[in-house]
């Protein structure tokens, strides 16, 4: 039953890639056969609140199947999944994959996500991890969160109906099959873990058929009590948790609805747990305009719990963002974090720097972004026109769609248009040109990808509130 496929006996394929950075970066890596770029097709299924299987919790835009229009063993079984398999294997990378691409490409291999799946086990039948994102319910309304991740955001801000609960009694029993060749189980990234009662039964099962599998909760860290402690217990659990400021102000107003108070008193619980445990203990911060000045004495809370110190970029809301910060804005924040100094003493500390160090260039990376043209020489027609071949370079040279890069720019194209028809003042249609222009590609690509036009609409809307703010702001 447990005899996993040891990657050691694979003959290994080194030269799968020609691509030079690809070629470093596997040199990087764990293991040395590279008859993958990443394993995780072969290894995970991603299990979102909307019923698609997914590859991981960074490839949001390939499904591998959907629940509950088929089972889960059809879905592990299926055609999409057999064939991003075989794509992996031929380093044909997708577009859902440009996270770890652009990692690659600026040479920060110890970032790229699909390393975690490089030391995990293969079964030749079933999966050996697990990511359950099944629904929404969440005590928080985090400032850059939404409502898709948290049922308070839906029903307080967006005031919009419950997300409907897709996953029932037959899912749950289907996981029977499954859970004895688990080696990892992640609870992370949707809602708030510790509140959602389908995990609960996840988790003692997973305790009764499999109980050395590791069990990883992201929580918020606000929910503790005698359930949760006799679980942890019993269960062979992972934790981490999000702590975005060392500020009780600060930490409030990103996090309404917690206590500093509380979450600091879980956290030093949680820590002494996964130490008896022999279990990494992480503390995550999204890092953002309120708490960039907290950067190296959160590392250092880190350290002092023997914790991992993991940091997640913001990208929206816009006004919380570093990355849209102005050239002068981004010269502050660039000269401050390039001055912090941190320990390096031990293997741990080493770590947390690194990955202060990846935070820190990504700013340095975003004032370079920032370009100095005068784009009032420039006409609508030629922001259009340098948009949309700012689109074709990063499809041909960072995606490499290949003779995809048509289809898929005319899908651009027609979306750009259709967002344009609805901007009938022609000096807030020059605004989203300009805006357009100078963006980040990889970013405003998402962003058409996975939005309606309504959606691109209302931030776009957005973006010209928050623009016309910093006007008002330099005025006074």
């Amino acid at each position: 039953m447990f005899s996993f496929i040891k990657r050691s006996f694979i003959k290994p394929k080194p030269d799968k890639t020609q691509d030079p950075q690809m070629r470093a970066y596997n040199k990087t890596r764990v293991t040395e056969n590279y008859s993958s770029f990443c394993y995780a097709p072969s290894i995970n299924m991603y299990f979102a609140q909307d019923g698609h299987v997914r590859l991981c919790c960074h490839n949001m835009e390939y499904s591998i199947g959907k629940y509950p229009e088929q089972s889960i063993s059809e879905i592990w079984n299926s055609e999409a999944a057999k064939k991003v398999r075989q794509d992996m294997r031929e380093y044909k990378l997708y577009e859902g994959c440009r996270i770890c691409k652009a990692d690659i490409d600026s040479s920060a291999f110890g970032e790229v996500r699909a390393r975690h799946f490089d030391s995990l086990p293969q079964h030749r039948t079933y999966p050996t991890m697990m990511e359950f994102l099944l629904t929404n319910t969440c005590n928080l309304e985090c400032i850059m969160c939404s409502g898709e991740y948290s049922s308070l955001i839906r029903q307080n801000r967006e005031n919009l109906p419950p997300i409907e609960k897709l996953y029932d009694d037959s899912f749950i029993e289907q996981l029977s099959e499954f859970i004895p060749y688990l080696h990892e189980a992640r609870f992370s990234g949707s809602g708030e873990a510790f509140l959602i009662e389908d995990n609960f039964k996840i988790w003692e099962m997973i305790i009764k058929l499999n109980p050395k599998c590791v069990i990883m909760v992201q929580t918020n860290g606000m929910v503790l009590n005698s359930r949760i402690k006799d679980l942890l217990k019993r269960g062979n659990f992972q934790i981490g948790v999000s702590l975005d400021s060392l500020k009780k102000e600060v930490y409030e107003t990103i996090r309404p609805h917690a206590k500093y108070e509380r979450v600091i008193e879980n956290i030093h619980y949680f820590s002494e747990y996964c130490k008896s445990k022999n279990q990494k203990f992480v503390v995550a911060m999204c890092v953002m305009r309120q708490n960039y000045t907290e950067l190296a004495d959160f590392v250092r809370f880190a350290n002092s719990l023997s914790a991992t110190a993991n940091f997640h970029k913001v990208y929206y809301p816009i006004e919380h963002s570093l990355r849209t910060l102005s050239k002068k804005e981004l010269v502050v924040v660039v000269d401050y974090l390039n001055t912090l100094q941190l320990e390096e003493n031990t293997r741990l500390e080493k770590m947390n720097k690194r990955h202060y160090q990846y935070i820190v260039e990504s700013v340095n990376e975003w004032l370079k972004q920032v370009t100095f043209n005068l784009y009032e020489e420039i006409s609508d027609e030629g922001l259009l026109a340098g948009i949309l071949n700012n689109f074709d370079t990063f499809l041909r040279q960072e995606l490499k769609l290949g003779e995809n890069t048509e289809n898929e720019l005319l899908y651009i194209k027609t979306k750009l248009n259709e967002l344009l028809t609805l901007y009938s003042d022609p000096k807030k249609k020059r605004q989203i040109l300009v805006h357009l222009y100078k963006a980040d590609m990889p970013i405003t690509y998402s962003f058409f990808k996975e939005h309606s036009i309504d959606k691109l609409f209302l931030l776009s809307e957005d973006l010209l509130a928050y623009e016309e703010q910093l006007r008002n702001n330099s005025k006074n």
